[in-house]
């Protein structure tokens, strides 16, 4: 496989038309399986959402195909990433009601919040982290909001997940589960250049992090925290035996002490406090 898409990728680069043509003939069934996955099941609506992804693929003579880096992961786990991020676009031009998932208003409100912003705002764990801070007025570990992720995780079932594509990704602007002051100021947080820089800090720590973990440990972590996969995507992008979720505590016990040792610590963000203040 790995030969078969270097040759589909040095096409591409040599002659972008009949690369293309290539691309679409060996992977639509995939694409069009990764759209059903996702939740979409009318045949209408399947075909609206291939046809946004192959506009985005094709786009600038293929750039984005072209530019995949074969040492960053294969095209399949580019391709469910981005059919991903199409299903929600498209859901996002409908418009629906949000609602909390019964065994989510189950969990503390810390975790239904960390809810919200992942899956309602496709917040970063870093944003998170920084929003969190904001709200709570308490510096929140990068570690602690994964911890927080799966526990949400833990509670959502596959169909729970495609219902969150179909109901929670319409509208660009959530309801919050607590409104007031402390939301309104959350809400415009990361617009400060400070906050954003920290942010970017914490992203690119998150990324060395990572990087000191076995890279299929690493890979697991950025599908399912980063970019929202579920388990059945991420063990099928990743070619995996077992699913995912039976790693995950050990994975990020492992993270955890990588991020300690890489410096992202609550104490990090009070520092930048003081510095502030």
């Amino acid at each position: 496989m790995a030969d078969s898409e270097a040759a589909l990728q040095e096409l591409l680069r040599t002659n972008p038309d009949r690369g293309w043509h290539a691309f679409v003939d060996r992977y639509t069934p995939l694409m069009l399986g990764l759209i059903r996955r996702a939740g979409l099941t009318d045949r209408d609506e399947m075909m609206d959402v291939y046809l946004l992804v192959c506009e985005r693929l094709s786009a600038n003579q293929c750039a984005r195909l072209k530019a995949q880096d074969a040492t960053r992961g294969t095209l399949g786990g580019y391709l469910a990433v981005a059919c991903r991020h199409a299903v929600v676009d498209w859901v996002r031009s409908r418009r629906g009601r949000r609602r909390l998932f019964k065994s989510v208003e189950t969990l503390p409100k810390a975790e239904q919040r960390v809810f919200e912003l992942f899956y309602w705002e496709r917040r970063t764990p870093s944003e998170i982290a920084e929003l969190l801070r904001v709200e709570r007025g308490a510096p929140t570990d990068l570690s602690d909001v994964l911890a927080m992720l799966a526990r949400v995780d833990a509670q959502l079932t596959e169909r729970q997940r495609t219902e969150l594509l179909a109901m929670c990704g319409r509208t660009m602007a959530p309801a919050s589960i607590e409104r007031g002051a402390a939301h309104d100021l959350a809400a415009d947080a990361l617009s400060d250049p400070a906050r954003r820089v920290h942010v970017a800090e914490m992203n690119a720590r998150l990324d060395a992090a990572l990087r000191l973990l076995p890279s299929e440990d690493a890979a697991i972590v950025r599908l399912k925290f980063v970019e929202g996969l579920s388990d059945g995507d991420i063990a099928r992008a990743l070619v995996l035996d077992a699913s995912p979720s039976t790693r995950i505590a050990g994975i990020l016990a492992r993270l955890q002490a990588t991020l300690a040792a890489t410096g992202v610590r609550a104490a990090d963000v009070a520092a930048l406090d003081r510095g502030l203040a």
